[in-house]
């Protein structure tokens, strides 16, 4: 899937730390309240929005998957590692 994309990517190290991520766009044209991520991961690992990931209440994504969120009400992503280590990058996108 091509997107555009509209701020920063911030990459993170899966850790067993709840680790959080606040995203913005540099370009919010239309809707503010609205910012759309991609987020890839090399490992297995609990994802949440507006809330610290836990293993027992978050989304898990696969290792070495990409997928796309709309977050609606908050601006921050949090990463808990499922296995051991890996690199989850955050980017914003339109």
């Amino acid at each position: 899937m091509l997107t555009k994309i509209l701020g920063p990517t911030v990459v993170v190290t899966a850790s067993a730390t709840t680790q959080t991520v606040t995203v913005s766009n540099t370009v919010q044209a239309g809707n503010l309240n609205v910012i759309k991520v991609r987020i890839a991961s090399t490992q297995n690992v609990f994802v949440d929005f507006g809330k610290p990931a836990t293993a027992t209440g978050s989304l898990m994504l696969p290792q070495n998957t990409a997928e796309h969120f709309k977050l609606d009400s908050t601006s921050t992503v949090s990463i808990l590692q499922a296995a051991s280590g890996g690199l989850v990058t955050i980017t914003p996108v339109a």
